[in-house]
C-alpha cells in the first residue's frame, strides 16, 4: 500500500508533463495548419481576383478602342473636303468663314470635342470652336505639338495632351492635307475621354492609364491624374515641357511602391491612401518633416495598348483577400480545437472507465481478504452498479456547389413545335405547308445562331450593330415564339403598336428583350383568372416608349430596387436563374435607351422600354 501511495505523486507529475507536451504540440499543429489554410485561401482568392481583373481589363481596353475608333475617320474626311483645300491653298476671310461653319456642323454631328485645320507652318486657319473667342483655336500655332509633326512626317498622328488653348485634356488624331504631292496643312480632331473616367469612378473601380513615360493621364481617381509612377528623368521633363503635353502639371511621383510579382504576372504594390498628401508635393523644405502617409496594398494588373503606346493598370484591393484568408484560418483553427476537445473528452472518458475498473478490482480484493460474508454484498453491488453511458455529437459543415446553366432559349421550343407539325403535314402529303415549315425552321435556326453571337458580343461589351428596327414586326416575331404557350394559357393579347414605329437598335437583340419581358409577364399571370397582355408604343420627346403590361400580381416594393440585378429571381428553384432582366437591361442600354418597371394603377406590372427614334439620326 505504501508503494502505491508513494507512486501517486510521480504519476501526477508524469500526467502533468504529458498534458503540457500535448498542449504545446496542439498549439504548434494548430498554428501550422492555420498558416497553411491562410496561405491556401489567400492564393485561391488572389487567383479569383486576378481572373476577374483580366476580364475587366479587356473590357476597359475595348471601351478605349471604341471611344477612339468612333472618330478616327474624321481627320481623313476633313483632309479631303474641298472647302478646307481651298482655304489652305489660298486663305481668305470668306473661305475661313465657310470652313469654320462647316467644321462646327461636322463636329456637332460627330460629337467630338473639336475639329480644326492648320497650315503647313502649324497656324490654325479654321476650327469648330471659332465662335468662342476665349476657346477658339483659330490663329493659334501648334507646330510644336507631336501630332502636327507626325502628320507632316508620316501622313497621320495621334497624341494625348492637355489643350494649350482650352486647358482641357483630350486625344488628338491628325491627318496630312495634300494637293497632289504637296503638303498644304494638317486636319485634326480632338476627342474627349473624360466620360470613360466618370464611368470607372461610378463603378467604384481603381483604374489608371499611363503613357510611354509612365505618366497617369486617365484615372478613376482625380488625385492620381498627371502623376508619374516613378520619378521622371530630366530629359523626359524637358521634352514634355517643350511639347506642353501636360501643360503646367507638376508630374510629381504617385508614390507607387513595387512588391513581388505573382505567377500570373500581377504585381503586389502599395499606394498612399487617397486624400493623403504625397511627399513629392510638399516641397523640399517640408518633405523631411512630413509624416509618412498611410499606405494601402493592391494587386496591380497591366494590359498594354500598343496602338496607342499606353498601358492600362487595374488596382484591386487586397483587404477582401486577406479577410477571406483570415476567415479560412479561423475556421480551420476552430475545427482543430473542436477535434482536440472531442479527443480530450474521449480520453477523459477512457480514464474514468479505467479508474472505475481499478477501484472495483481493489474493492473486490479487499472484500475477499477480510470476510467471505461480504462476497454476497459485493455481488449485489456489482449487479446493482449502473453502467456509465456518454454520447458524443460531431457537427460537420458542408458546402453546396451549384453549376450555373442558362435557360434553353425560346426558338428551340418553337423549332420542336414546327418539327412536330411538319411530321403530321408530311404524313398528309401537304408539301407546300411542309416547305413553309422547313423555311420557318431554317429561319429560327439562323436567328438562334445570331442570338448566340449577340450574347457573346454583349458579354464582351462590344458595340452593337445599330440600325432601324420596326417595333411592330419585332414584337410579332417575339409573340410568334411564345404563341403556343399564350394559346394554352388563354392569354389575351391587346396590341397597339403603330406600323411606322422605328427605333435604333438590333432586330435580334431587341426581339430577345421582348421575349424575356413577355415570358416574365406570362409567368406573373400564371395564377390569375384574367390573363391579358397590353402592348403599346407611343412617340415622345426621347423617341419611342414601348410598354409591355400584364394583369398579374404586380411587383412587390421590396423587389423593385433589385429587379435588374444578375441572378435575382422570385421564381422557384429550377425555374430560372434571374439573368433575363439583367441581360435585357444591358441590351437596351447598348442601344442608347432605358428599361424600367412599374405597377399599373389597375393592377399588374408594366415594363417600359424607351428607345431612340430611328428617324431622328443616322443609322
Amino acid at each position: 500500500m505504501a508503494d502505491t501511495a508513494s507512486s501517486r505523486p510521480l504519476r501526477r507529475r508524469r500526467v502533468a508533463f504529458l498534458a503540457a507536451l500535448l498542449a504545446a504540440l496542439l498549439v504548434a499543429v494548430t498554428a501550422l495548419t492555420c498558416w497553411g489554410a491562410y496561405r491556401w485561401a489567400e492564393a485561391e482568392a488572389r487567383a479569383a481576383l486576378t481572373l476577374s481583373g483580366d476580364q475587366r481589363l479587356g473590357l476597359y481596353a475595348s471601351s478605349i478602342r471604341n471611344a477612339v475608333g468612333r472618330y478616327d475617320y474624321l481627320p481623313f474626311l476633313v483632309a479631303r473636303d474641298h472647302e478646307m483645300l481651298d482655304l489652305l491653298e489660298a486663305p481668305s476671310d470668306s473661305r475661313r468663314d465657310a470652313a469654320n461653319r462647316r467644321l462646327e456642323t461636322a463636329n456637332a454631328v460627330a460629337g467630338s470635342a473639336a475639329l480644326y485645320v492648320v497650315d503647313r507652318k502649324g497656324l490654325a486657319l479654321a476650327a469648330s470652336n471659332w465662335a468662342d473667342p476665349a476657346q477658339s483655336f483659330v490663329g493659334q500655332i501648334y507646330d510644336f505639338r507631336p501630332y502636327f509633326r507626325q502628320a507632316v512626317e508620316s501622313g497621320s498622328g495621334r497624341y494625348f495632351g492637355i489643350g494649350v488653348t482650352t486647358g482641357l485634356p483630350g486625344y488628338f488624331l491628325s491627318h496630312a492635307v495634300r494637293l497632289g504631292d504637296r503638303l498644304v496643312g494638317v486636319a485634326v480632331v480632338k476627342i474627349d475621354l473624360e466620360s470613360l473616367q466618370r464611368d470607372w469612378a461610378a463603378g467604384g473601380e481603381r483604374v489608371l492609364v499611363t503613357d510611354e513615360n509612365g505618366i497617369v493621364f486617365l484615372s478613376s481617381h482625380a488625385d492620381w491624374k498627371y502623376r508619374a509612377l516613378r520619378p521622371l528623368p530630366d530629359a523626359v521633363k524637358a521634352r514634355l515641357a517643350q511639347t506642353r503635353q501636360y501643360d503646367r502639371s507638376e508630374l510629381v511621383p504617385l508614390g507607387l511602391h513595387d512588391g513581388p510579382v505573382m505567377e500570373t504576372g500581377a504585381r503586389l504594390v502599395s499606394l498612399p491612401v487617397i486624400g493623403m498628401p504625397l511627399i513629392g508635393s510638399l516641397g523640399p523644405a517640408r518633405a523631411s518633416a512630413a509624416p509618412s502617409p498611410a499606405r494601402r496594398a493592391y494587386l496591380m494588373q497591366e494590359l498594354a495598348l500598343p496602338e496607342f503606346g499606353w498601358t492600362i493598370r487595374l488596382l484591386s484591393d487586397l483587404e477582401p483577400v486577406r479577410a477571406e484568408a483570415a476567415g479560412a484560418a479561423v475556421l480551420t483553427g476552430m475545427g482543430i480545437l473542436l477535434l482536440a476537445a472531442a479527443a480530450a473528452l474521449g480520453w477523459q472518458r477512457r480514464q474514468t472507465l479505467r479508474l472505475q475498473r481499478e477501484a472495483r478490482t481493489m474493492l473486490e480484493r479487499r472484500v475477499e481478504e477480510r470476510t467471505a460474508e461480504l462476497l454476497t454484498a459485493n455481488r449485489v453491488l456489482r449487479e446493482a452498479q449502473e453502467e456509465l453511458v456518454q454520447a458524443g455529437k460531431l457537427a460537420a459543415l458542408g458546402q453546396m456547389s451549384a453549376a450555373l446553366a442558362h435557360e434553353i432559349n425560346q426558338p428551340l421550343a418553337a423549332i420542336r413545335t414546327f418539327v412536330a407539325s411538319t411530321r403530321l403535314l408530311a404524313e398528309r402529303g401537304e408539301t407546300a405547308m411542309v416547305r413553309d415549315n422547313l423555311a420557318m425552321i431554317g429561319d429560327l435556326a439562323e436567328r438562334m445562331a445570331q442570338l448566340s453571337g449577340h450574347l457573346k458580343e454583349f458579354a464582351r461589351k462590344g458595340p452593337a450593330r445599330v440600325q432601324a428596327v420596326p417595333v411592330a414586326r419585332t414584337m410579332d416575331r417575339a409573340l410568334a415564339l411564345l404563341a403556343p404557350r399564350l394559346r394554352e394559357e388563354e392569354v389575351r393579347v391587346e396590341q397597339a403598336i403603330p406600323p411606322d414605329a422605328l427605333v435604333r437598335g438590333d432586330a435580334v437583340r431587341l426581339e430577345q428583350v421582348f421575349v424575356n419581358l413577355l415570358r416574365n409577364a406570362a409567368d406573373a399571370m400564371d395564377l390569375c383568372d384574367d390573363r391579358r397582355l397590353t402592348l403599346t408604343a407611343v412617340r415622345n420627346g426621347e423617341g419611342w416608349e414601348i410598354r409591355i403590361g400584364d394583369s398579374g400580381t404586380g411587383i412587390a416594393e421590396a423587389h423593385r430596387l433589385r429587379l435588374f440585378d444578375p441572378f435575382f429571381t422570385t421564381k422557384e428553384v429550377g425555374q430560372g436563374l434571374g439573368l433575363g432582366l439583367s441581360l435585357s437591361y444591358g441590351i437596351v442600354r447598348d442601344f442608347g435607351g432605358t428599361l424600367r418597371a412599374e405597377n399599373n394603377p389597375d393592377g399588374g406590372a408594366c415594363f417600359v422600354v424607351q428607345l431612340p427614334d430611328a428617324k431622328g439620326g443616322p443609322e
